[in-house]
């Protein structure tokens, strides 16, 4: 019997299997929900600044693997980055730190991203 192709690498299985950063900031600068009305997914982004710096960020939610993992990468991505520089984030450096899951899933990628979006567009 031939092997299934994985489209998962081990590092997005990880952060979903053990996310970080999930929860709820207290008093957060920013809180953003987006959701995906195809699947369900479903991701609230929380930030918190010290200046124009991102201090602290997490994320809560359900849906799949591919979500919940770009939202625990996103997370980390961002921390201590500055506002102008998060928000230069692209859908492309995000998908590169996930190591290139399906095209065809990029709108569970691009889930907590748009949540990052927003919540620095009110910025």
């Amino acid at each position: 019997m031939k092997d299934k192709p994985k489209i998962y690498n081990q590092d997005v299985l990880h952060h979903y299997q053990n996310p970080y950063n999930k929860g709820k900031l207290d008093d957060p600068d920013f809180s953003v929900t987006e959701e995906n009305p195809n699947c369900g997914d479903r991701i609230t982004l929380q930030l918190k600044l010290k200046g124009d710096e991102i201090s602290k960020v997490k994320f809560d939610g359900h849906g799949c693997v591919l979500s919940i993992g770009a939202a625990s990468i996103l997370t980390q991505m961002v921390r201590g980055l500055s506002v102008g520089e998060a928000s230069e984030l692209t859908l492309d450096d995000l998908v590169d730190n996930m190591g290139n899951p399906p095209k065809m899933r990029r709108n569970c990628v691009s889930l907590s991203l748009d949540a990052l979006k927003d919540a620095l567009s009110e910025w």
